[in-house]
């Protein structure tokens, strides 16, 4: 019988609110059949938090398909990957974030995950003279309002104001600090290394796109590529790759980064919204197969936020489902086995984003004992595929 450690069931869970479910949705819920723990028998070991033990087989089954689905690893190799000055990705990451810091200022904890010992990563840049120490005005504009306020009042000068008001205040004041630490300065050949790697401090900065993928995919375009054309780029590879393994986790997160792309950067509503729909279609469908976790939330507040800032009307919503059916093209999924009343009726439910005929499509289309839930708050519904009485 598989036995499993509590960091096991610790990096399912992460990676199931990530990717899959909220958790604070079912958490306190058997992840098979959607009964509370506290009033079901448990196994034994750490899943007894997500499982009952009726259900633990099924819920293996899950998990060993979790395993399998190609899950990058935490830690890329592309990270140790120096580039042609001799520095890895998180050294350019650390060459910008020194920028106009002081010596005395804490390292984030993130620079643990790019494999590198912070200090010595410092004295490398150093020795390359892409990064040096500053002068007086650099050390000041290195410190804090509220140090540099304390600075004036203590020599009886105004000290409210905005950071270069009071940096200026005090040069103009001759006010000479000998104890302040030393700030880090870009060189040009510093300024030079962060332009031409701006991919990868871009990719550091945006929560959807990891570094190593910025790294890894880099030279497959060409010299300079706008950072959000180069992730456009990538998940369209990546898309192209997870469809044809089956890997339907890590499509939909892709789905859903770049509808978030195209919105955000590209203000593309209506090619966005193909996207949105393509997530909502794929998980309505799932139901008339197997409710993976026993629970899945449908969030139309997507669809509606689209809908009224690109001013869609119903032709051009009913050209951008179609657009989502036609996506809709790996194992398990196909749409030519659904009736084409089934597929007008989600057309509608989905466009008027109503709770009441999402219920009633479910009551039509699913067999089975489902349990709807509509949070109006949140703009999103909760379907089970058991009945909770």
């Amino acid at each position: 019988m598989r036995q499993f450690k509590k960091e096991e069931v610790e990096e399912y869970l992460e990676y199931i609110n990530e990717n899959v479910i909220s958790l604070q949705e079912v958490l306190g819920q058997c992840f098979i059949c959607g009964l509370p723990l506290d009033e079901v028998e448990l196994p034994e070991g750490p899943e007894k938090r997500i499982v009952c033990l009726k259900d633990r087989d099924s819920f293996v089954e899950d998990f060993e398909s979790y395993e399998g689905e190609g899950i990058e690893p935490d830690f890329q190799p592309e990270l140790l990957k120096k580039d042609d000055s001799g520095l890895i990705p998180g050294e350019i990451i650390l060459l910008d974030w020194c920028s106009g810091k002081n010596t005395e200022k804490g390292f984030p904890n993130y620079f643990k995950g790019y494999a590198m010992d912070v200090p010595t990563s410092i004295d490398r840049l150093l020795d390359k003279n892409f990064l040096e120490y500053g002068n007086y005005y650099e050390q000041l504009n290195a410190l804090t309002v509220a140090k540099l306020s304390e600075v004036l009042k203590n020599h009886k000068v105004k000290s409210k104001g905005r950071k270069n008001e009071l940096v200026q205040r005090i040069l103009d004041s001759d006010i000479h600090l000998s104890n302040i630490p030393k700030a880090f300065k870009l060189t040009d050949e510093g300024k030079k290394i962060l332009k031409y790697n701006e991919h990868i401090v871009s990719a550091h900065k945006d929560k959807y796109f990891p570094v190593y993928m910025a790294v890894r995919y880099r030279k497959k375009f060409p010299y300079p590529t706008p950072f959000e054309e180069l992730k456009l780029g990538v998940l369209d590879i990546k898309i192209e790759e997870y469809t044809e393994n089956n890997m339907l986790f890590q499509l939909c997160e892709c789905f859903k980064v770049k509808g978030y792309h195209l919105e955000v950067y590209n203000k593309d509503y209506k090619q966005a919204l193909v996207y949105a729909l393509l997530l909502i279609l794929i998980k309505l469908y799932d139901l008339t197969r197997k409710i993976r976790f026993g629970l899945t939330r449908l969030d139309y507040d997507i669809i509606e936020r689209l809908i009224i800032i690109g001013n869609i009307d119903k032709k051009q919503f009913d050209h951008s489902f179609d657009r989502a059916i036609d996506l809709i093209d790996f194992e398990g999924y196909d749409l030519d086995l659904i009736a084409l009343d089934e597929i007008n009726y989600m057309r509608e439910a989905i466009y008027n984003i109503n709770y009441i005929k999402t219920k009633k499509y479910i009551k039509e289309y699913i067999s089975g004992d489902f349990y709807i839930e509509h949070n109006p708050d949140k703009h999103y519904m909760l379907i089970s595929d058991i009945k909770r009485h």
